[in-house]
C-alpha cells in the first residue's frame, strides 16, 4: 500500500511536470517530497543511481582512508609529545606511500627531528624517590589515635605531593622507566647476558628521575582515616580512587599518587619520558589494590581477582610498572632463607598471577638481603632483577652482572622535616610541609 502511494505521488509529480514544463531540477525536488526520499541522494534523485553509489562508495573509502591516517598521527603526536621520537617516526614512517607528502606527515616528522635535535646523553646521578598511599584527609590521620605518629613520619599528603611535582617539573625534572637505567648486553657465544649502565637520552637540560610506590594495598589499618579505599576503574577505563569521606559519601577521583600524577602528564605530557609513570609496590597478605584477593572464601573473591587483572592490565598500558614488595612485607635483611622462599612463592601464587610477571623487586622497610648470598639467589633465580632499597639522603646505583641496585628517597613527614637540606635540589621543604601536621619531636 505504501509503495503505491509512492508511485501515485511520483505520477502525480510528473504529470505536473509534463503540464508546467518545470525544469528537472525542480521535479526531483517535487518527486522526493512527494515519496519522502528529500536529502537522501544527489540532487534529489529519486532513487540512487549507481553512478552515485559509485561515488559513495569512493567517499566511504576515501572517508576511511583519512580515519586511518588521522588514528597514525594522533599517536605519533602522542609519542613526540612525551619524546619518544624514535617511536613517532616508526608510527608516521607507516603511513601509507600515497601520504607519505601528505603535509601533516612532512610537518610531523619536521617537529620529531627537532625533538630529536634537542636530546643529549645523560650521565649525571639519576634519583629514585617513593611514597606510600597519601593522605586525603588531614583532620581523620591526624586525630589523636595510636596511628597518628605513624601518618606524620612516614606519608605524604595529597597537596604536599602535588606541590612536590609542580616545582620539580618546574625545575627541570623528568620521569623515566627504571628499564632505560641499564642496557643488556648478550654474548654471542654463550648467549649470556650482562648487564651494563645505560646513559638515557633526554632533553637538554632535563633530569631524569624515577618514581615508585610502596603498599598500595590500602590496609584495613587505614579505612576511616582519611585514606583512598581502592583503585577502580572509572566509566572511561582509567584508573582512580574509590574514596569514602568523613559522612561516608563514595566519591571515584583523583585521590591517591597513580591517578593524581597520570593527570599532571595529562596536563604536562613532557613530564613524562617516553611515556614513563612510576612503579608500584605490591605486597599480598592483604590483597592488592583495595581487593581483598587474599580471601579465597569472600563472596567477591572471583569477582575481585577480576578487578585486579583488569587495573593491572591499565596500569601498564598507560606507563606504570608493578614490583614486587614482598608478600608478607617481613624485614628481608632478617628473615632466613625457607622465610624468604616461601614469601616468594606466596606472591607468586596470589599476586604476581593477578598483576603479572615483574622483574623488580621492592624491599620492605628498604632492608636489603646481602651482596651476594643465598637470599639474592633465591631472588634472582625467581626472576627479580632490579633491586630497590632505601637510603634517604643520596643516590646509589650500582650493577653486577645480571642485576641493579639503587637506593631510593622518601619523601615523606619526617623527611620534609628533618632532612629538608637533603630535598633542596627539588623543592623547598619550607614551602612544602602541610601546615596540619602535628608538631614534630
Amino acid at each position: 500500500m505504501k509503495g503505491r502511494r509512492m508511485m501515485a505521488g511520483a505520477m502525480t509529480a510528473l504529470c505536473m511536470f509534463l503540464l508546467s514544463g518545470c525544469s528537472k531540477a525542480k521535479l526531483n525536488n517535487q518527486i522526493a517530497e512527494a515519496i519522502g526520499t528529500t536529502g537522501m541522494y544527489e540532487n534529489n534523485e529519486p532513487v540512487e543511481t549507481p553512478k552515485m553509489k559509485a561515488e559513495q562508495q569512493l567517499q566511504k573509502i576515501e572517508e576511511e582512508k583519512e580515519n586511518a591516517l588521522l588514528a597514525t598521527l594522533g599517536d605519533a603526536q602522542e609519542y613526540i609529545d612525551s619524546m619518544d621520537y624514535e617511536k613517532a617516526m616508526e608510527a608516521l614512517n607507516s603511513v601509507p606511500e600515497e601520504n607519505e607528502k601528505d603535509i601533516r606527515v612532512i610537518e610531523a616528522k619536521v617537529e620529531c627531528q627537532k625533538g630529536q635535535s634537542e636530546m643529549e646523553v645523560y650521565t649525571g646521578p639519576i634519583p629514585h624517590i617513593f611514597f606510600h598511599s597519601l593522605i586525603v584527609d588531614t583532620e581523620r590521620a591526624f586525630d589523636g589515635d595510636a596511628m597518628e605518629e605513624g601518618y606524620n613520619y612516614w606519608m605524604t599528603t595529597t597537596e604536599e605531593f602535588e606541590a612536590m611535582m609542580e616545582s620539580m617539573y618546574e625545575r627541570g625534572y623528568v620521569l623515566i622507566n627504571i628499564h632505560e637505567l641499564v642496557e643488556e648486553v648478550v654474548d654471542e657465544e654463550t648467549g649470556e647476558v650482562t648487564l651494563v649502565q645505560n646513559y638515557p637520552s633526554v632533553p637538554k637540560g632535563k633530569i631524569p628521575f624515577v618514581l615508585s610506590l610502596d603498599d598500595i594495598n590500602y590496609y584495613d589499618y587505614m579505612k576511616n582515616d582519611g585514606f583512598a579505599q581502592r583503585l577502580v576503574l572509572d566509566e572511561n577505563g582509567d584508573v582512580k580512587n574509590l574514596y569514602i569521606d568523613a559522612e561516608g559519601n563514595e566519591l571515584i577521583g583523583n585521590y591517591d599518587v597513580i591517578p593524581i600524577l597520570d593527570e599532571f602528564v595529562k596536563q604536562h605530557p613532557d613530564f613524562s619520558l617516553r611515556g614513563a609513570k612510576g612503579i608500584v609496590g605490591e605486597t599480598g597478605y592483604e590483597g592488592a589494590f583495595g581487593y581483598r584477593t587474599n580471601q579465597k572464601d569472600s563472596e567477591t573473591y572471583e569477582e575481585d581477582c577480576e578487578q585486579v587483572r583488569a587495573i593491572a592490565k591499565r596500569l601498564r598500558e598507560t606507563g606504570w610498572e608493578i614490583a614486587s614488595h614482598s608478600y608478607g612485607h617481613d624485614d628481608f635483611g632478617i628473615i632466613d632463607e625457607n622465610s624468604t622462599l616461601e614469601d616468594i612463592q606466596q606472591w607468586k601464587a596470589e599476586v604476581e598471577s593477578l598483576v603479572g610477571e615483574t622483574d623488580i623487586f621492592i624491599y620492605p622497610y628498604g632492608s636489603e638481603v646481602e651482596y651476594p648470598s643465598e637470599k639474592l639467589d633465591l631472588l634472582r633465580e625467581a626472576g627479580f632483577q632490579y633491586f630497590c632499597g632505601v637510603w634517604g639522603t643520596n643516590e646509589f646505583l650500582s650493577i653486577e652482572g645480571n642485576y641493579m641496585r639503587q637506593s631510593r628517597r622518601n619523601f615523606d613527614g619526617y623527611n620534609l622535616y628533618h632532612n629538608g637540606e637533603y630535598q633542596k635540589e627539588f623543592f623547598d621543604p619550607a614551602e612544602i610541609l602541610d601546615p596540619s601536621r602535628p608538631a614534630f619531636t
